[in-house]
């Protein structure tokens, strides 16, 4: 048996991290069956394997466990997990209890096998960025040895294995929509509402005096065939097909700095935010438009955050092809201002914006500048939208 000690974090280039291992064995045709056991997952987590997942066709079983606990994993993730059309579950024991927290990747095969266990999550961060630390055990199959190491795991947990544990439950939209009500799992504005709160926190004095005590540190990079769709996998951005079944909902006009998040100056801060205003689509009122009709059917909450209570919050999934490229589905937060008493609805003004988040390095481009975007809709809806830029 080899050992490899897998760390990622502590360099911009993280060869060693535990997401490029994951990438590298799910096109190794060597393996016919993949297991994740995670404690959380997260909506790009999922959407970064799917697309590796895809091209897995010699994986015959591919079983994917999550935990639920701490409001760690959200309805996004767990939705788009459930897309897959894997062996998905959940895994949640009810309050007070410990949680469920391990980290375990399984790749088998006929002669070998390969056993990634440490502090990885399903989550891009968990994968590439954080500060991990794992163990990668290679396994030869024809060895008893070896072979008594994946026995040995396999009876620990044996009811994550065969499906038998009774805080085991296969992922369904119902059990979703249970966990959601139940208030377990969160949606992704919520969560990231959560990690807002805990950076609030963080009082100036706080930041200045721990500051002169822990240097800042660079990031590492998130591989780019994590990020977007390879071009094997989709030949066309949108076939006209596609585009038959879709629904235009709005068209911009040409697009500005502003709306792609560029600064037009030194001194001019991005918005990171593009407001939804009435563009080229006609006999609309661009306050009541985006927020009444085209997001309706997404759940709005009230931000809780000081200062912007006032404020609707909902997150939609948004497919994202620019200049012919389709860059594959991205959890976008949308704000709505639901006052009628301001100067900006009395001058008739949008009232509806979106965050691009993670789409900001696709969207902040000199090139789009003067460009336009459209917004469809599948019909029957899916719960996606789709944003064309050209």
């Amino acid at each position: 048996m080899k050992i490899t000690i897998l760390g990622q974090g502590f360099e911009k280039e993280s060869e060693n991290s535990v997401g490029n291992y994951l990438m590298k064995f799910l096109k190794d045709k060597n393996f016919h069956s993949f297991y994740a056991i995670t404690a959380f997952t997260s909506f790009a987590g999922v959407t970064g394997i799917q697309k590796h997942l895809e091209n897995g066709k010699h994986l015959k079983n591919v079983t994917i466990i999550t935990g639920v606990d701490q409001k760690g994993t959200s309805e996004e993730a767990l939705r788009a997990l459930l897309k897959l059309n894997i062996n998905s579950y959940v895994f949640f024991v009810p309050p007070p209890s410990p949680i469920f927290h391990p980290k375990i990747y399984l790749f088998e095969g006929q002669k070998k096998s390969e056993l990634i266990i440490g502090s990885s999550n399903l989550t891009v961060n968990g994968l590439f960025t954080n500060l991990e630390a794992s163990i990668l055990l290679s396994i030869s199959n024809q060895k008893v040895s070896d072979k008594k190491t994946l026995e040995r795991l396999k009876q620990y947990f044996t009811g994550l294995f065969d499906y038998s544990d009774p805080n085991l439950k296969p992922l369904t939209n119902e059990l979703i929509t249970d966990l959601v009500n139940a208030k377990i799992v969160p949606t992704e504005t919520e969560r990231k509402e959560l990690q807002d709160k805990r950076e609030d926190s963080d009082t100036v004095d706080t930041k200045a005096i721990l500051s002169k005590i822990f240097p800042k540190r660079t990031s590492a990079k998130i591989p780019r065939d994590f990020r977007s769709i390879k071009k094997d996998i989709i030949k066309k951005s949108v076939p006209p097909s596609i585009l038959k079944g879709l629904t235009l909902l709005w068209e911009s006009g040409p697009l500005t700095e502003r709306d792609l998040n560029i600064p037009k100056g030194p001194n001019t801060n991005p918005t990171g935010s593009m407001l939804f205003k009435k563009g080229r689509t006609d006999a609309i009122d661009q306050r009541h438009y985006f927020r009444d009709v085209v997001f309706a059917s997404l759940k709005w909450v009230f931000d809780t955050r000081k200062g912007s209570s006032h404020l609707e919050k909902a997150a939609g999934l948004f497919r994202l092809e620019v200049l012919g490229k389709d860059y594959g589905t991205f959890a976008l937060t949308l704000t709505h201002n639901p006052k009628t008493d301001t100067q900006s609805y009395f001058q008739k003004n949008s009232m509806t914006s979106i965050s691009w988040g993670d789409a900001k390095p696709i969207i902040a481009k000199k090139k789009l500048i003067g460009r336009s975007a459209k917004l469809y809709r599948s019909f029957p809806n899916n719960g996606e939208y789709v944003l064309i830029i050209s």
